[in-house]
């Protein structure tokens, strides 16, 4: 690397309030899911994607080294009904879709992992996942009444690979996998994703050969 530049990038997620009543498979009220999204073949699972945009400096040649991955989030999440939840919050150099995203999660793996269904479904590789967070959230038993059903974290994984990347683009995903199917209301904080890295100048074979790679990553998406 010839030159550095460093930069901190980061991406702001809204928080999410979702309504419906215990019996409804599905979220019915969605006023207040800020930017969050639904679909039926999710079920009750709600996703919000954004991007970070590198055009800037790719056109300048410019190679992104990460060199952490941070997740700043709101005080606590809530959840009336239902079993808890798991809350995936991932960093990517290409395109992520939900279902799949959501398919190997329940499948107890996740982006970058191997799992049982890797041969059906697109899991991307160690490069492409530069950092990925999973939280599991349970209802908190040390208060009682709950009535709000404050939840608390049991469980927290992060994975990724913190890979060099010429991509012009970073793909941000957080998803919301609610365990059972009773909930009526849920509050997802909001949240905030910093990544800390240097921008640098490589030899011309060594930039090409790493953009040549992410395009052909790119188009596995």
């Amino acid at each position: 690397m010839e030159s550095e530049d460093t930069r901190t990038l980061k991406i702001e997620i809204p928080t999410c309030n979702l309504i419906k009543q215990a019996e409804e498979p599905i979220w019915t009220d969605l006023t207040l899911a800020n930017g969050w999204q639904t679909d039926a073949s999710l079920g009750l699972n709600a996703f919000w994607t954004g991007t970070i945009d590198l055009s800037g400096y790719a056109r300048d040649m410019k190679t992104f080294y990460p060199q952490a991955g941070i997740i700043q989030q709101g005080a606590f999440n809530t959840e009336r009904g239902g079993e808890g939840s798991i809350i995936y919050t991932i960093v990517s150099s290409i395109p992520m879709e939900p279902l799949t995203v959501a398919l190997n999660l329940l499948a107890g793996s996740a982006q970058g992992l191997l799992g049982s269904l890797a041969a059906a479904v697109d899991q991307q590789n160690w490069e492409t996942v530069l950092f990925a967070e999973t939280e599991l959230y349970v209802e908190n038993m040390n208060i009682s009444p709950n009535p709000f059903g404050i939840q608390q974290p049991l469980m927290n994984r992060q994975t990724g690979s913190l890979s060099p990347t010429a991509s012009d683009t970073l793909y941000i995903m957080k998803m919301f996998l609610p365990l059972g199917s009773n909930q009526t209301v849920v509050q997802i904080p909001a949240s905030r994703v910093i990544m800390p890295g240097k921008f640098g100048t490589e030899p011309d074979v060594e930039y090409m050969m790493r953009l040549k790679r992410s395009v052909e990553l790119s188009q596995q998406a």
